[in-house]
């Protein structure tokens, strides 16, 4: 891989395709003909999540987003990408989180595991709609000599933003004070 950070791109989808995501989920992540549902609690994250199945009224969206993805992981990340996991649509309520973490390796069930190269986060509502639940990520110079830890929050976070990096960057959501924060999350590998 030939770069350590994160790419964005701002305005990369529309409000209204924002909203066409939002809407096929469900506010509440109840529309059955989009994905599972199910709500994330552990100390490590707090989170309603569900996946978006192929073949749903969002596809052309689906598949833009994926050539964008790709295109990123070949111009600055050298990698040509092979596989894509199930998109996950995630909402951060007030109290919700997700810490510090990868993405590189995953253990989907008690048998698979899955390795993973790029990450993507893409921004589906308008930043005045919740407050805290920044998306943070440590680099290179978020460590001081004297080990205090000062992470930095992606440069862009408003509705429409296409966020790509290398599976291996340590991130986190922080936690939602107010609000709700509605994203889509993507795992590929070469």
């Amino acid at each position: 891989m030939r770069f350590a950070n994160y790419i964005y791109w701002k305005n990369f989808l529309s409000e209204q395709e924002c909203n066409r995501i939002i809407e096929s989920n469900g506010n509440n992540l109840t529309n059955a003909k989009v994905g599972i549902t199910q709500a994330l609690n552990s100390e490590n994250r707090k989170t309603k999540v569900g996946w978006i199945e192929k073949n749903n009224s969002i596809q052309d969206l689906i598949e833009k987003i994926i050539n964008q993805i790709c295109f990123t992981a070949q111009k600055y990340y050298g990698c040509s990408l092979k596989t894509f996991e199930p998109m996950q649509y995630a909402e951060y309520e007030k109290g919700m989180f997700y810490s510090w973490h990868i993405d590189s390796v995953t253990e989907l069930d008690e048998i698979t595991v899955c390795t993973r190269d790029i990450s993507a986060s893409l921004i589906l509502n308008k930043q005045i709609e919740y407050t805290g639940s920044s998306l943070q990520f440590i680099l290179a110079g978020s460590v001081s000599p004297d080990n205090i830890l000062t992470p930095e929050d992606a440069a862009d976070q408003e509705q429409g933003t296409l966020i790509v990096f290398p599976s291996s960057m340590i991130h986190q959501v922080t936690e939602v004070t107010s609000g709700v924060r509605k994203s889509l999350v993507l795992w590929a590998a070469a």
